[in-house]
């Protein structure tokens, strides 16, 4: 502790306590009261897409982790050090066991602190005052130590504007991937899980545009329509479709061992079955391509269009059909629920090749590819974008902190 600097339990609102959530949830409800969990933190914001529902007489015993618009939360248990402003959308929500809530009455000064906590140093102070007997878990005696640089008035307000500018532009990149993600993913359920096109002639539609469900100009649609038969045959598929194994689609490769020791950092991501962790400097396939989690977190799926090095706790896929197309059809499998080894969750990839899928010609694989194509290019673009934004903010965070640079260089960067 310096005299430029003060802690995060000086720093927060006095009048109300450094807290956690919810200790025993109990079992989920559909009309119950809704949590925030760690694996709603994505990035520096929430996620709210998936919830978790408590029964109201659980978390009628936990008021004191109602969080406020404006709170700062912080993930306790597991990954660590994630931190998140309370949007005003979940007022009335509670807090899981593993999510820390700091309370403040300034929303500036919550940012602020949200801020230093990401520093390098912060990090590090927490990663080592962590338990890790079981998993990494926080505790709030030390989160309360956090060391908080004391901001001046109008270095606080500067350095603020440029990094909530930086973090706002993220934020809506991710959005808006996570919008064309859906796109795609909604588009193959329509065409290859459900038979939308196949089904809406049935119905009676002749219209190109509604055969299609309106998803593309009438020009686009009239050269999809003739793609899709009339009607459903005896065995529940689109006239002339088939049911079809994993394997004739794509090949599940193995990953190869490469303990850290080994690794050099260089230009290409080294995928686990939790994600990217690290990077080397030889990669060991080509992208694009879906890493398959094989040991560890089973069936998690990761995009990526760099060439890439694979572990060996996941499988890398390669085809002869166009990506895309296998990465919307793995993600209809249910991989997740094939755990096969009782002791370290497992995939046996023999066990996902007889995975079955419907199939309907190259021509149509081709079609849907064409078009989703496009929106994973702009998907990607905006993750690249995000990369550079979050290296610029990186960079930026530890000279505002430390007044490095100072109110007139942050206006000027604005």
């Amino acid at each position: 502790m310096t005299d430029d600097s003060t802690t995060l339990g000086e720093f927060c609102d006095q009048s109300r306590k450094i807290t956690y959530g919810i200790v025993q949830p109990g079992k989920a409800t559909l009309d119950g009261v809704p949590i925030i969990r760690v694996n709603n933190f994505s990035g520096h914001s929430l996620n709210l897409s998936e919830k978790l529902q408590v029964a109201p007489e659980v978390e009628a015993s936990y008021q004191r982790s109602r969080p406020k618009p404006g709170d700062l939360l912080i993930s306790l248990v597991g990954s660590i050090g994630q931190v998140a402003i309370a949007p005003p959308e979940i007022e009335g929500w509670n807090l899981a066991r593993a999510v820390g809530l700091v309370p403040f009455d300034d929303i500036a000064k919550a940012h602020w602190a949200a801020y230093a906590i990401q520093l390098k140093e912060n990090q590090r102070f927490i990663r080592q005052r962590a338990n890790t007997t079981v998993q990494a878990t926080f505790n709030l005696k030390d989160l309360a130590e956090i060391p908080i640089p004391k901001p001046g008035d109008d270095v606080e307000n500067a350095a603020l504007k440029v990094l909530r500018i930086l973090d706002d532009k993220i934020e809506l990149n991710r959005r808006m991937s996570e919008t064309l993600e859906e796109m795609a993913r909604a588009l193959f359920r329509d065409w290859f899980v459900t038979f939308g096109p196949t089904r809406r002639q049935m119905e009676g539609a002749t219209d190109a545009c509604a055969i299609m469900g309106h998803a593309f100009p009438p020009e686009k649609a009239a050269t999809l329509v003739p793609l899709f038969p009339a009607k459903l045959g005896d065995d529940g598929l689109p006239e002339g479709w088939e049911m079809r194994d994993l394997r004739s689609a794509l090949t599940l490769n193995y990953g190869k061992s490469l303990t850290k020791k080994a690794r050099n950092p260089g230009p290409f991501n080294v995928f686990g079955s939790g994600g990217i962790s690290g990077t080397h400097d030889a990669a060991l396939a080509k992208g694009p391509s879906i890493i398959v989690g094989r040991k560890g977190t089973v069936g998690s799926l990761y995009w990526t269009r760099a060439d890439f090095y694979a572990i060996d706790t996941v499988f890398y896929v390669t085809s002869d059909y166009p990506m895309v197309y296998c990465h919307r059809l793995i993600e209809t499998l249910g991989l997740e629920t094939m755990n096969t080894d009782a002791a370290v969750p497992g995939l046996n990839r023999d066990n996902a090749y007889r995975q079955e899928f419907a199939f309907g010609g190259d021509d149509l694989i081709h079609a849907y590819a064409e078009f989703v194509g496009t929106l994973t290019e702009k998907s990607d673009a905006n993750q690249q974008e995000n990369q550079t934004l979050a290296e610029m903010r990186d960079l930026l965070l530890p000279k505002f902190m430390s007044g490095e640079i100072r109110l007139k260089g942050a206006r000027m960067i604005v």
